[in-house]
């Protein structure tokens, strides 16, 4: 019975081939390796050299645009809590 279900394993997976090329060996990223090259990444060091050779662009810019972004974030949230609570009945 035991060699039945040995059987019926290999049919669902089989062992692999001595043919397959082998797995590569993972290790730990050192200072040799190289970074992943993906679309974002490249979209991302784009835009930090753009920003890097615009001579006008700021610290202070970059604070007072995150702030802006965020006030308009905490106002819509607000509006949408207030429209939340009208749709509660009032005891």
């Amino acid at each position: 019975m035991l060699q039945r279900k040995v059987d019926y394993l290999d049919a669902i997976a089989p062992t692999p081939s001595k043919t397959a090329s082998p797995r590569p060996q993972l290790h730990v990223a050192n200072d040799h390796d190289a970074p992943a090259v993906s679309p974002a990444r490249t979209l991302q060091s784009e835009i930090g050299r753009i920003f890097a050779q615009e001579s006008k662009w700021s610290v202070r810019r970059t604070v007072a645009l995150g702030a802006a972004f965020h006030l308009g974030v905490f106002c819509a949230l607000g509006l949408a809590a207030g429209g939340a609570l009208a749709q509660f009945p009032h005891h």
